[in-house]
């Protein structure tokens, strides 16, 4: 069930303004830095999710400060009552000399001012040419002023929107250059569902596709995601900002491909003590290891020091001398096991998403999918995506063979003024996509 209230643990976005930023909210009194100002998170826990939070400033010198719950966000044109205006800006004249404060005096003003409202004011008082400015000159002074002085922040709930957007603007490169409009079509085109098995090749979007993938498979549902990665770690920033339920959790199996295909093919894994599943661990050696580091950890005991915890540690290591011991198996082996399983009753849908070249893990991840169902490949440029193109022409075990490329622009809307944003980022990665046939 998705959470109301912001909880310690959580991942949370705060925003101030048209600024972003992903945080994890540890504990009650920690701190975060919003630009070049650190501020005590707080009195948030607790509190409704998209909660607005006023600035106090507890050391301007050092800009940290503490926050407040407000009802809202005040507005600097509303607070500022500006009763005069002039007709146009052709006698205005921008020669340094029309503020009569000082930057030694616009510092002090800043430091013992409560309010950003406080110092605009004083600012337009001292100004020689604000009142003969036309109204949109002023409206545009004074969100110029709003930026630099706002006093408020807001809490909200990650979703999938958000985290990719964050990331995206953070560095494109590091998600593999994948915006929201991309995530879109990649969970149509392999026909996400809440039932069946999903099989996901990322290796390197920090979590986003694993994110995208989970959240359309729901909560409550029998689907499940393999994510396989090519490290000894997976990536999963975006899939822990989303503060998915353990339940949902639980049903995404993060796994090395190497290791989760060796588990597949040879029944075992290489990496653990056992060689085969049959062949058992010699007990008595292990014992025989356990009861000499338990003799040298004795020897290195001082006088003053207890030894009745050693005596026992030896006394139960030389009892039930027939019981077998087992040592403890790292968690990623029980997940190659669960992986390998799920592969053996095939997936329903395969995503790739690499760096690499893509034929190769397309030619071997391929055999996992049932026939009839869907497969999309990403990559970030075209040419390896052309080459795996003509190769499954010419095998002819796929159909429905699409190579799209996403354009989008991003346009600004406002009163009585619209127009496409003239510096954007058009690249957002080619999809080839199809239907598996055998």
């Amino acid at each position: 069930m998705t959470r109301t209230v912001i909880t310690i643990g959580d991942y949370i976005v705060i925003k101030k303004q048209n600024y972003k930023k992903l945080h994890k909210f540890n504990k009650a009194n920690s701190c975060v830095n919003i630009g070049r100002d650190n501020v005590n998170l707080k009195g948030i826990d607790g509190c409704e999710y998209f909660s607005i939070f006023r600035m106090l400033a507890r050391n301007k010198k050092n800009r940290e400060y503490d926050l407040e719950l407000s009802p809202e966000a005040m507005d600097l044109k509303n607070e500022i009552d500006v009763k005069e205006s002039g007709t146009d800006n052709r006698n205005i004249f921008d020669d340094g000399r029309s503020q009569k404060l000082t930057p030694a005096e616009i510092n002090d003003l800043r430091s013992d001012s409560s309010r950003a409202s406080d110092i605009v004011e004083s600012l337009i008082t001292n100004s020689k040419t604000f009142h003969n400015k036309t109204e949109f000159s002023q409206e545009k002074y004074l969100r110029k002023k709003e930026k630099k002085y706002f006093e408020y922040i807001q809490i909200l709930r990650p979703n999938l929107r958000m985290i990719t957007e964050i990331l995206y603007k953070l560095d494109p490169i590091k998600i593999q250059g994948i915006r929201i409009d991309t995530l879109s079509q990649i969970i149509t085109l392999c026909n996400i569902s809440s039932e069946g098995n999903h099989l996901l090749y990322d290796s390197g979007s920090n979590g986003l596709l694993a994110a995208a993938l989970l959240s359309a498979i729901g909560e409550q549902s029998s689907g499940k995601l393999i994510h396989m990665h090519p490290g000894n770690m997976s990536q999963k920033l975006a899939l822990l900002g989303m503060n998915f339920s353990m339940e949902q959790m639980d049903r995404c199996i993060s796994v090395n491909v190497y290791s989760a295909l060796r588990q597949f093919y040879q029944g075992c894994d290489t990496n653990c003590n056992d060689v085969t599943n049959n062949e058992s661990i010699d007990s008595n050696e292990l014992k025989r290891k356990a009861l000499r580091n338990v003799n040298g950890h004795k020897n290195k005991i001082t006088k003053h020091e207890d030894a009745a915890d050693v005596t026992n540690i030896e006394a139960i290591m030389s009892d039930d001398n027939n019981e077998d011991y087992e040592p403890k198996k790292p968690k990623w082996h029980f997940l190659n096991i669960t992986a390998s399983k799920l592969l053996s009753e095939k997936a329903d849908s395969l995503i790739i998403a690499c760096k690499e070249d893509p034929q190769n893990i397309f030619n071997e991840l391929s055999g996992f999918v049932k026939p009839g169902r869907p497969f999309v490949v990403y990559y970030n440029v075209a040419e390896p995506l052309q080459n795996l193109y003509m190769g499954l022409k010419s095998k002819g075990n796929v159909g429905a063979l699409k190579l799209t490329c996403n354009w989008m622009r991003n346009y600004q809307i406002l009163p009585e003024r619209t127009h496409p944003e003239v510096t954007m980022d058009n690249g957002g990665g080619f999809l080839l996509s199809g239907y598996i046939f055998k």
